[in-house]
């Protein structure tokens, strides 16, 4: 039995104060993402809908090459520069970003709305299609400006727009619906989207104004640009691969079965995710303090605050997934219609992968916070490979339900492997220790 130390004040401040936060806002997010994918299931149809993910999922993939890695870079770099006060590299750093991020993202935005353009033209995939590609920009940088105030540990101000886009969205649709009093289509929601989007870019840069460390002094900004791009690669390769986990099964499926699979697959993983709705939250309060932490060497408290954390991230997902699997045949139909029905086995079977995916704890993030990113980016391709070849393998026998087995097997496999080298490379332990 290892002896554990009494945590500083104000380090139990922050996790109790990080981790209740991140709780409120997740099921914020939660809940309105929830509300926001059943009225749009609901009002635009198994098909309609099936556009819109297909669409979204198209802008996922594409965010991430967009974000060039950044998003966990600035999480660890930025914390790490804040609390060495280091605030010419952290300018520098962010200055950087801006940049390179800014001139990617429009550039994929443009190639991918001229090859939408040409692909789709005879397809009702094509203005929803092309309005989506001009969510690449803004949700790019969204997300980095998220991860600038993590690091900055603002962790719920990190995490607002998450909570904010879909009520923003919800808001915009209900005004579209009650002054135009038409049929609602896919084009007409990722405008709204789009909008959302772009408002809440705007806000979030003026609040992070008002929260960045000032000085008395002018700060020229300094530069580590091999440093950075030597993490910059494994985070974006991860980031890659993860993504490709995420959305390979809906862009199969509307490839082979069409979008119609795809919103009963989208379904079944709206439910599924709520099993993992404590480990997300958890994430996102200890991102900056793991990367603190082990940065001073304090690997002991390290561990005492991950061995709490994984009973917190338990003690949500399993009665949640027992719920799910014991009550979805009753409560899809009940609250997306009955044409969903047939999302209820893909869900229990992506429901169990996100079951072993809470298991395992914040292991991905521990690693990406630790420096061993390169881990992290082999684990994930490993699952990505297999991701894809069990989808091109099982979608055209089982459609949504093979889509399913595929995903949750794929999340498996990278969660137990990242498991076994975060214990071997650190001596941490990401999953319940049993003594």
């Amino acid at each position: 039995m290892i002896k554990t130390d009494t945590p500083s004040p104000s380090l139990r401040n922050h996790l109790i104060q990080g981790a209740f936060g991140s709780l409120g806002l997740k099921l914020g997010q939660t809940l309105l993402s929830l509300v926001w994918a059943v009225v749009l299931a609901r009002l635009l149809g198994v098909d309609g809908f099936g556009i819109y993910v297909f669409c979204i999922s198209i802008v996922n993939l594409l965010t991430i090459p967009a974000m060039l890695g950044g998003q966990q870079l600035l999480v660890r770099e930025v914390a790490a520069y804040n609390v060495r006060d280091e605030l010419h590299f952290l300018f520098g750093l962010l200055r950087r970003m801006r940049q390179a991020t800014t001139a990617a993202s429009i550039l994929l935005s443009l190639c991918a709305a001229g090859v939408g353009w040409w692909i789709y033209q005879e397809s009702p995939l094509r203005w929803p299609f092309l309005i989506a590609m001009s969510l690449i920009p803004l949700i790019t940088a969204m997300n980095l400006q998220g991860a600038v105030l993590w690091g900055l540990r603002h962790v719920l101000l990190g995490q607002a727009n998450r909570v904010l886009l879909p009520a923003l969205c919800l808001v915009l649709i209900s005004c579209i619906f009650w002054f135009k009093r038409s049929e609602l289509t896919p084009t007409i929601v990722l405008a709204a989207y789009a909008t959302s989007a772009g408002l809440l870019v705007i806000a979030t840069h003026v609040v992070m104004q008002l929260v960045f460390p000032k000085s008395t002094t002018p700060i020229k900004p300094a530069y580590e640009n091999s440093r950075w791009m030597h993490s910059m690669l494994p985070f974006m390769f991860s980031d890659a691969m993860q993504m490709l986990n995420n959305e390979t099964s809906v862009v199969l499926l509307g490839a082979m079965q069409g979008t119609e699979a795809v919103g009963l697959f989208r379904v079944g993983q709206q439910g599924a995710g709520l099993v993992t709705f404590g480990l997300l939250a958890v994430n996102m309060a200890i991102a900056p303090i793991v990367a603190e932490l082990f940065a001073k060497g304090e690997t002991q408290r390290l561990q005492n605050m991950i061995s709490r954390s994984i009973i917190a991230i338990m003690a949500f997902a399993i009665p949640v997934a027992l719920c799910l699997i014991l009550g979805g045949r009753w409560l899809l139909p009940l609250v997306f219609g009955r044409q969903y029905t047939p999302a209820y086995i893909p869900m229990v079977i992506l429901c169990l992968g996100q079951l072993v995916n809470a298991c395992a704890g914040s292991v991905g993030l521990i690693l990406n916070m630790v420096g061993l990113e390169h881990l992290v980016a082999r684990g994930v391709a490993i699952a990505a490979l297999n991701n894809v070849a069990l989808n091109a393998v099982l979608i055209p026998f089982w459609g949504p339900t093979g889509a399913a087995i595929a995903s949750s097997t794929s999340l498996a496999i990278w969660n137990v492997l990242l498991a076994l080298w975060l214990y071997k490379r650190t001596g941490l332990i990401s999953t319940l220790k049993l003594s």
